[in-house]
Order: C-alpha cells, then sequence, then structure tokens
C-alpha cells in the first residue's frame, strides 16, 4: 500500500488476507504469492478505508469507509496462465451499502466470519453503537452514548471449533473506548451486564480479546501488562 494500513484479517480457510490503507485501497492476498489478487483503487472508496475483513465464511468482504459500511461479493481467480498472466480475471463488485445513523466516520466494525451471522455492528464517532440485521438489510437497533468516548473496538464472542459454549453466550459482545473501560454487552437485552476499569487506557487505545471457551477477556493496558 501506499499509506498507512488499517487492518489486515484472514480468511476462514486460512489462504488469503484481506487489507486496508489510509490510501483507499482494498487489496486481497494469496498467501503463497507476493502480488495481490485483487486490487480496489481510491476511484471507488471516498475516504480512506478503516477496516476491512472476510464475512459469511469467506463469502463476502465487509468494509467501512466514512460513515458507511459496504458489503461487497467477490471471485478470485486463481488459474495460472504465462500468456495472460498480467491480465486479472479477480473481480469484485459492490452488493449493498449501509449508513450509519448521525455520525461522521464509523470507529469499529464487527461481524462474525466462522459461522454465518446476520448481525453486523458498528461503532460510530457519534459514541454510538448500531446493529444492523443484513438478512432484512437494515438496521435493527441503536444504542446512543455507548461510552463517553468513541469506540475503538468491537470484540464479539464467536468460540471456537475446538472448545463448547451455550448457545446464548453468543449474544455476548465487548466494547472499548479510551478513557472508559471495556463493557460487555448482551444482543438480546441491548443493555450493559458488566463492565471492566482494572486496566490503564487513558490515552492509547488498548486491544482486548476474548478467549475460546468464552469464560475469559485479554486487554491491553498502558502499564505494559
Amino acid at each position: 500500500h501506499d499509506g498507512a494500513i488499517t487492518s489486515v484479517g484472514w480468511s476462514h480457510d486460512n489462504n488469503w488476507l484481506v487489507s486496508s490503507s489510509e490510501d483507499r485501497t482494498l487489496k486481497i492476498w494469496s498467501v503463497s504469492s507476493a502480488e495481490p489478487s485483487l486490487c480496489l483503487g481510491n476511484d471507488i472508496f471516498h475516504k480512506s478505508v478503516r477496516s476491512a475483513q472476510f464475512y459469511y465464511i469467506d463469502t463476502f468482504i465487509l468494509l467501512s469507509c466514512g460513515a458507511e459500511f459496504y458489503l461487497l461479493r467477490y471471485y478470485l481467480d486463481t488459474s495460472k496462465d504465462e500468456i495472460k498472466r498480467y491480465r486479472t480475471k479477480s473481480i469484485c463488485k459492490s452488493i449493498q451499502k449501509f449508513p450509519m445513523s448521525s455520525t461522521v466516520e464509523i470507529t469499529s466494525l464487527a461481524a462474525v466470519n466462522d459461522f454465518y451471522s446476520y448481525i453486523v455492528l458498528a461503532a460510530g464517532s457519534n459514541r454510538a453503537l448500531e446493529i444492523f440485521d443484513l438478512n432484512v438489510g437494515c438496521s435493527a437497533a441503536l444504542i446512543r452514548d455507548a461510552h463517553s468516548r468513541s469506540i475503538h473496538q468491537i470484540c464479539q464472542n464467536k468460540g471456537s471449533s475446538f472448545s463448547c459454549q451455550p448457545h446464548e453466550a453468543y449474544n455476548l459482545f465487548l466494547t472499548a473506548a479510551i478513557g472508559d473501560g471495556i463493557k460487555l454487552w448482551d444482543l438480546r437485552t441491548l443493555r450493559c451486564e458488566r463492565r471492566f476499569e482494572g486496566h490503564n487506557s487513558r490515552c492509547h487505545p488498548c486491544g482486548i480479546s476474548v478467549s475460546p471457551c468464552g469464560q475469559f477477556i485479554a486487554c491491553g493496558s498502558e502499564d505494559k501488562c
């Protein structure tokens, strides 16, 4: 990329990588090649692409740009032809754009790729948290002032194929904001069920992650712990 890279994500089959950048481009890479298999240029996106990921078990690409997130359908051509090797046959087209209500920019976007899920979570610079149901293609709920500052990460409990969880546990997700701790939410109630404040996060965004068993949360901290 010609600008700072904003996100990198693995495909479910671990054969592909998707990356986004401040230079308003998105690229899909094969792990067996140093050249991108698909590149979408800055003629498509009006602002920098903040986040990008594979979605619906590698069926779509989900990305955020400005106050909208895009659902893209793609096809990657893996055939090798020495005569036509400079002509790419990989294609990608936009299926739909979803604007987030009353926000300038989406600060975090989250969706599960490990199993089929219609739920997409988006956080905006207006401190709001919005839940989208892509099965009906619209916003399902809006939580205003979810944190005192903009949410910098949304982390869903997606479990693991190596451990078992109660079915209801997949309704839980986490959000984090600088200076406002970590909150645990439930999709069924749309309420903050618990708050975690043991770490230091006053100036820099600290990452969060849920363990595969769903019983533990790991987070970074400014005190180097």
